[in-house]
């Protein structure tokens, strides 16, 4: 389905395989819903190759805007992670997030395999992005795909949780491409067209990720009221004193 927020933010990683079964539950059913019930998180999606030795997972949540990843209650789940999450986070591997502004999203659906394409270019290329964007439309109306998402990201901001630096500079922008399929083999197909065009849209692009994997849960911020994972912002985040 078409993502309803300002913004998107997307998570790669691995983690130690000798604890999947706990990952699977600890993400599952703590850390992907804990992270929707912030205020500003709409609804959060797993996906997974479980083929690849690299990037194994892939999170994608619907946000607001970019300023709900600043808010006290969102900051707070970094500083003070559950126990479950505390220990979880020490076998966490090849961690990349980059959170977006989405410039379209469109179609419909959930379907069972995603599509990823990061790539860099040249700040001020928006006649590329709109040609990128008329491609996407056209991957839409040929059926070859049910959705897709396109964001920018000017900056890469830090995160203190895994110490990754930020990136980015005054030059360049970072896009990411999202496209949804029924399989993976459809996701494929559609990220060759996208890659295969890039050189006739912008004049420097770098495809840094090219890849699909599958889908594996979703939640929505409207099916947690009342979960007890929502956590009351901190009395000294309303009063200045």
């Amino acid at each position: 389905m078409s993502l309803q927020g300002a913004a998107f933010l997307c998570i790669w990683n691995d983690h130690d395989p000798a604890q999947v079964q706990e990952y699977e539950a600890w993400h599952t059913f703590e850390h992907v819903p804990e992270r929707v019930c912030v205020p500003g998180f709409i609804a959060g999606r797993r996906y997974a190759d479980y083929n690849r030795a690299e990037s194994r997972y892939f999170t994608l949540y619907d946000i607001d805007s970019l300023s709900v990843l600043e808010t006290p209650p969102y900051l707070d789940l970094q500083a003070n992670p559950t126990p479950w999450s505390q220990r979880m986070r020490l076998a966490f591997r090849n961690f990349q997030r980059i959170p977006c502004l989405t410039l379209a999203s469109r179609g419909q659906g959930c379907a069972g395999a995603i599509g990823t394409l990061v790539l860099t270019a040249e700040r001020g290329a928006e006649s590329a992005v709109a040609g990128l964007q008329e491609l996407l439309d056209g991957l839409l109306r040929d059926h070859a795909v049910t959705t897709y998402h396109l964001g920018i990201a000017t900056v890469i901001p830090a995160y203190a949780v895994f110490g990754t630096p930020a990136a980015g500079d005054d030059r360049t922008d970072t896009y990411v491409v999202m496209v949804e399929g029924l399989l993976p083999a459809d996701t494929d197909a559609a990220l060759t067209r996208v890659a295969a065009a890039l050189p006739n849209l912008f004049a420097h692009a770098q495809v840094l990720k090219n890849e699909s994997s599958g889908f594996l849960f979703t939640v929505q911020d409207s099916e947690l009221a009342g979960s007890p994972l929502r956590r009351e912002i901190a009395r000294d985040c309303h009063d200045p004193a």
